[in-house]
């Protein structure tokens, strides 16, 4: 079994990448190295930037290979917010009700049928010697003017995926899995895996 740092301490990404890479790895996150982790300022301008900053980052004070990612909800009524700011929109301290209210609040000038949006991750994969990979996963819906279910985590009870015909945190965790975007990202990332250590 091989160890896979992500480079997080979102617990639910974790338990997510988790699921999704199978017993081939043993993934761990930040917070299972018993130290405390860099603090990386995510101040560039898309979520490939901060992605590679967050790779490097880790990689250097862990010592080992890291997968990290960004990621976020992009509102096409809103110009693709809030995109790169998701995690901080509305405010640093919001709750996550709070952080939707907010959302709907914005949306509200306009007619729901043009409340699209997607779900999109970058993952970026440095291992300390060769060049920083990079995977990306899309996962379509629009967003819903109430919040509904409570699994998942961030944005995923406001956002209704096309895939799934319920918001993702309606979705039982393997029907998510299947089809959101951090999945497809990793799909990528593991095909590539793949074509340079074959599975046996």
């Amino acid at each position: 079994m091989k160890t896979l740092l992500l480079g997080t301490q979102n617990r639910g990404k974790i338990e997510e990448l988790r699921a999704l890479l199978g017993a081939d790895y043993l993934v761990q996150g930040l917070e299972d190295l018993g130290k405390s982790p860099p603090t990386v300022v995510e101040d560039g301008n898309s979520y490939r930037e901060h992605a590679l900053k967050k790779a490097l980052a880790y990689s250097g004070w862990a010592g080992c290979p890291v997968l990290a990612d960004d990621s976020g909800l992009e509102v096409d009524a809103l110009g693709g917010a809030p995109g790169v700011h998701s995690a901080y929109y509305g405010g640093e301290n919001l709750t996550w009700p709070q952080r939707w209210a907010y959302l709907l609040e914005a949306l509200k000038p306009f007619p729901q049928e043009k409340w699209t949006a997607r779900f999109r991750c970058v993952l970026c994969y440095v291992d300390g010697t060769s060049a920083p990979q990079f995977f990306e996963g899309v996962a379509e819906g629009r967003v819903v003017p109430s919040p509904r279910g409570d699994k998942g985590f961030g944005y995923d009870p406001i956002l209704w995926s096309t895939d799934l015909g319920m918001t993702f945190a309606e979705a039982p965790a393997e029907r998510k899995n299947a089809v959101s975007h951090r999945a497809r990202a990793l799909f990528s990332f593991r095909q590539w895996l793949d074509r340079l250590e074959p599975r046996s």
